[in-house]
């Protein structure tokens, strides 16, 4: 077994069984019989969606008068008269790797787009039930693929922390899904080939499960320099993103001190028992405040007897993103509409948009001088536990805990899995989120599926954006040692008083 991973999790068309191929050949059959031109953007562009999501683009790229239901019906009898004509097809190392997974002692599930009755049929009927551990359909998740909903649950019902996970997928909505849950993405090409923005995403691409199976065995003889520690929250009962960073390790050996450092998201919600645990068993003395004045007097920190509180705002009001992070300072319409106009500014895209406010917070001399001057309070704090936080505790705390680890000399994995954690813990409030904005009048008649899940995307994070971070500083200072040297002031001298001070 690899040091580290604990967990596959397979999807099932196009990984386990060639039935991607059948079922579009269906809809091509289908979309002839009825002359329909252009099925071939719903072919690939559905690969992955459950059959609420399927509805819904079919319903955006044909018109809401098209006779969806109709259609599919139509099309999956075809799909099932190829499967008794053909048989169930299985792919080549499927029984193999399943085998070498078990003996090994992985943890194995299945999540899938397709419904439980679908899902369920074609593994019984390849004797393959037995191999998992849990299995999880479409028809379990509120939003499917590329959200990363469906993969958060097989990991939480495996007791497995995603970054200790691999999935293997076939196609991008599927990749992506298993990226935003901070996994470890595997691409087994089958009707998509991969291109540069899908690449970026994934951990190994292999052309068969044969060579995911001589993958896994190659890592297990390779020694693993970085085993990525587990990442816990502090078990909060009006926090969800609020963690004690103690036993995170560094490269020379030492890990970050128990109940020193604890990154979060804002207090306003939190209860007096939240408070009076922070107090006795996790000792905080300090909270430094990254908002700025408008959301600190919205939503203020609660009086805690005995604690410092700094304000060190990291953006400027007129500056402050149009994420989760500036969340209650807008109404929901207006929020919906300014969300459509920067993302169209920014190129389309919501991954664009969120680079460049990304990089505004490592460039902008205002919050460059702010994220100084937190390593100058930690620098001088002198015991107890620190505690940072914006308001969601994903963005402006992410940036600074990104800044911080590295000073550590964190491994940049265990970084990275340490700021991709955030949509595990924010995933309830996200969706709590997203139903409140979606249920303002007229913002559900205003948006479509793609920028529906554009506004969740603002409300989540992406590793592209912590990339942009250490990017941005090798561009520019050679290297993130330099950058910390050069605009945090970190001498070697103070970089070594930090490392002393926080880790043993």
């Amino acid at each position: 077994m690899v040091d580290g991973l604990e967990a596959v999790v397979f999807d099932m068309d196009g990984v386990l069984f060639d039935t991607e191929r059948l079922c579009m050949e269906a809809w091509r059959e289908e979309a002839a019989a009825r002359k329909i031109d252009d099925i071939e953007k719903a072919v690939i562009g559905c690969i992955g969606l459950n059959r609420t999501d399927t509805r819904a683009f079919f319903e955006r790229e044909y018109g809401t008068d098209f006779l969806y239901d109709e259609f599919q019906n139509a099309s999956t009898k075809r799909f099932h008269e190829k499967l008794e004509a053909e048989g169930l097809p299985l792919n080549p190392g499927v029984t193999e790797i399943l085998e070498y997974l078990k003996s090994a002692g992985y943890k194995i599930a299945l999540a899938s787009s397709t419904s439980r009755k679908g899902v369920m049929e074609h593994l019984e009927k390849a004797s393959l039930t037995h191999f998992f551990e849990e299995i999880i359909s479409g028809d379990m998740v509120e939003h499917s693929k590329p959200s990363p909903d469906i993969y958060l649950l097989a990991c939480s019902r495996l007791s497995v922390s995603p970054e200790k996970a691999i999935a293997i997928e076939d196609s991008p909505n599927g990749l992506r899904s298993a990226y935003l849950a901070g996994m470890k993405p595997v691409m087994v090409p089958d009707m998509i080939l991969p291109v540069p923005e899908t690449e970026k995403l994934l951990f190994a691409k292999c052309e068969n499960l044969y060579e995911v199976k001589n993958l896994l065995i190659r890592m297990e003889k390779k020694p693993n320099t970085c085993v990525l520690q587990s990442i816990n929250r502090i078990p909060l009962q009006g926090m969800c993103n609020t963690r004690d960073l103690g036993g995170i390790r560094s490269e020379d050996g030492r890990h970050i001190k128990a109940h020193r450092l604890i990154r979060s998201e804002a207090l306003f919600s939190s209860t007096k028992e939240d408070r009076e645990l922070l107090l006795s068993e996790y000792k905080l003395k300090t909270i430094v405040d990254f908002r700025t004045e408008a959301e600190k007097n919205l939503k203020p920190d609660p009086y805690m007897k005995g604690i410092t509180y700094i304000n060190n705002p990291i953006l400027e009001e007129e500056t402050l993103g149009i994420t989760r992070e500036s969340e209650g300072t807008k109404d929901g319409n207006a929020v919906v509409k300014e969300v459509i106009a920067r993302i169209q500014m920014s190129g389309g895209t919501p991954v664009g948009y969120m680079n460049d406010m990304y990089k505004n917070l490592i460039t902008n001399p205002f919050s460059r001088s702010r994220y100084r001057n937190f390593f100058d309070i930690l620098l001088n704090h002198k015991e107890g536990a620190i505690l940072w936080h914006c308001t969601a505790g994903k963005d402006r705390v992410g940036v600074g805990t990104i800044l911080l680890l590295s000073a550590l000399s964190v491994p940049r994995e265990q970084i990275m899995a340490d700021y991709m954690k955030v949509n595990e813990f924010n995933k309830s409030e996200v969706d709590k989120l997203m139903s409140n904005l979606m249920s303002l009048p007229g913002v559900c008649e205003e948006l479509g599926r793609k920028e529906q899940e554009a506004i969740r995307l603002l409300f989540t994070v992406d590793r592209s954006y912590a990339e942009v971070i250490f990017g941005t500083m090798e561009q520019e200072h050679g290297s993130v040692d330099a950058f910390l040297r050069e605009e945090m002031g970190l001498t070697d001298e103070k970089r070594e008083y930090l490392k002393d001070k926080y880790l043993e």
